[in-house]
């Protein structure tokens, strides 16, 4: 059961974020609850605007560009490899806020998952498709293949980016998720964007190595989740949903919501946008209707 929600205090996590440039930010809507919307790597807050344009008649939808992505500014020097780098930037941009509900895929959806860990009574609800917290296989599930081979996806990119070959770790990294090819059939405009970008991507693998959170902290996750995949991933995302699902069903019950699109791999906000999209904003309808029921009846509680 959810209690009364407040902002963020600000701690020393966030108080560095406050120091340094904020994130890119674009808001839709004018009035409602707060819902923050987190890209995968590569990606932009551009990936959730057809969400965002569902949503933003009955509540505020701020999507996020995260460092080294959109118009952010790039990672941060000397700031660390973890998850709270983005995640606090997050918070400080978002901590007057009384509540949010958090939408996050892939790496955003890592991040997503350590803003709920950290401020689990001011998240109202947490929808994530396949969030790659890869330290969550290393924790729970060390001997599995799959540990393996993200771990050696995540070494090729970064020799690539270090010795500069940009083009090289964009499509090691675009195929990987994508599929064999699919690097070479984007237009020069698409790979540009991604090279870009990619140089970053290093730091989000640290930081989803990093998050080897244990039940006894994942039971902190008292809100509503909505749990995502493609039933086409990769393994190592599936592993992590397989972990993840079973781990909140433990604590959550059916506050967990499983959902897996058949036809859908890893990049399925993106490829099946229209279906994970309705499943997202059935979801938050949900928890925006049940958020104004207990408003209700606390002023009816005030009032007696």
């Amino acid at each position: 059961m959810q209690t009364a929600m407040t902002a963020p205090i600000r701690q020393p996590a966030t108080a560095c974020a406050a120091d340094r440039a904020p994130l890119h930010c674009r808001v839709d809507g004018q009035a409602g609850e707060a819902i923050v919307c987190l890209h995968s790597s590569t990606g932009s807050q551009a990936q959730w605007r057809g969400l965002s344009g569902q949503l933003a008649e009955r509540s505020r939808v701020f999507g996020f560009d995260l460092h080294g992505h959109g118009r952010s500014p790039q990672w941060p020097a000397g700031a660390g490899h973890t998850l709270l780098v983005d995640a606090g930037a997050v918070i400080e941009r978002m901590r007057r806020e009384p509540a949010v509900h958090l939408v996050g895929h892939s790496y955003g959806g890592a991040v997503a998952l350590q803003i709920a860990l950290r401020y689990p009574q001011w998240v109202r609800s947490l929808t994530l498709y396949e969030p790659v917290a890869f330290g969550l296989i290393h924790r729970h599930a060390s001997g599995d293949d799959s540990l393996d081979e993200i771990e050696d996806i995540a070494q090729s990119v970064r020799l690539r980016v270090e010795q500069g070959e940009l083009d090289g770790a964009s499509e090691r990294f675009v195929d990987y998720w994508a599929g064999a090819g699919a690097w070479r059939r984007l237009d020069p405009a698409q790979q540009a964007v991604v090279m870009s970008r990619v140089p970053t991507v290093p730091h989000h693998f640290d930081g989803c190595f990093a998050a080897t959170w244990g039940h006894a902290t994942l039971a902190r996750l008292q809100m509503p989740v909505l749990l995502m995949h493609g039933a086409r991933t990769r393994a190592p995302a599936r592993r992590i949903v397989e972990l993840l699902g079973d781990a909140l069903g433990t604590t959550l019950g059916d506050g967990v919501r499983r959902i897996a699109f058949e036809q859908a791999a890893h990049l399925g906000p993106l490829t099946h946008e229209r279906e994970v999209n309705a499943a997202i904003v059935q979801f938050l309808r949900e928890q925006l209707a049940r958020a104004t029921d207990a408003d209700d009846d606390s002023e009816l509680l005030l009032r007696a």
